[in-house]
């Protein structure tokens, strides 16, 4: 049994205390990413694409699926509905600090969840996968994994193809090494207060909210370590330091 060590970056605000304090993590809509094109990549586009570089029965099979505009405009609209929680795999990461945790004003919490938990069916997770960045990725994963047999498994394939929709992304993100959490919808995720390990303050994160966080999460049964992040040697990096 393995366990999956993300790091969350946030803004210290009402959200962030309502969510430490009740012990939940938030799945947003699609269309509240920060990114107008993620999760919303045209799906007969990509699979029209795909065909044509397609050849034998992978083609074909391809070819009926895509002729069947309902089914299509379904995966559309079911990949609208799905909630996402975003993670990254980097804790170091100056981009992530100024973009998602108000300019290294914020805070990082670690997260240690057992793959036991994002198995459990009782809490409706749908995938948990690393984000592919690229041109293309969706004609891509087309071309690679259109059926052979016409006999396939609709359901599963309809499945991947919402999953590989949802956890896509153009190639100039990489930088955020993202990965995540998916539901079926928009949702909050009660979660164990023992999977937050750490606290993690930024270069500029005032002392004001420092003794705010660490007061309410020690007041809220939780047991993490607290660092804070500082400047490295090098001319750039970043380095934590316990507090």
């Amino acid at each position: 049994m393995s366990n999956y060590v993300f790091f969350k970056f946030r803004d210290v605000n009402k959200y962030l205390i309502d969510s430490l304090v009740k012990g939940y993590l938030y799945f947003a809509h699609p269309d509240r990413l920060n990114d107008p094109f993620d999760c919303r990549v045209d799906i007969k586009r990509s699979a029209q694409n795909a065909i044509e570089k397609l050849s034998g029965s992978k083609k074909a099979n391809l070819a009926k699926l895509a002729g069947l505009d309902r089914y299509l405009d379904q995966i559309q609209k079911d990949t609208g509905k799905a909630g996402i929680c975003s993670f990254s795999l980097e804790l170091d990461n100056s981009l992530l600090w100024s973009h998602y945790a108000s300019e290294h004003r914020g805070l990082c919490l670690t997260y240690d969840l057992p793959e036991s938990f994002l198995d459990d069916k009782s809490n409706e997770i749908t995938g948990v996968a690393p984000v592919e960045y690229g041109d293309s990725p969706l004609t891509d994963w087309f071309v690679a994994h259109a059926p052979e047999n016409g006999n396939s498994s609709f359901k599963e394939f309809t499945l991947e193809v919402v999953k590989k929709v949802l956890t896509i992304k153009n190639k100039c993100w990489d930088y955020e090494k993202e990965v995540r959490i998916i539901r079926q919808e928009q949702s909050k995720l009660t979660i164990p207060k023992k999977y937050l390990k750490q606290v993690c303050f930024g270069v500029n994160t005032p002392k004001s909210d420092i003794s705010l966080i660490r007061e309410l999460v020690d007041n809220s049964g939780y047991k993490v370590g607290y660092c804070k992040m500082g400047r490295s040697e090098s001319d750039f990096g970043l380095r934590t330091m316990e507090i």
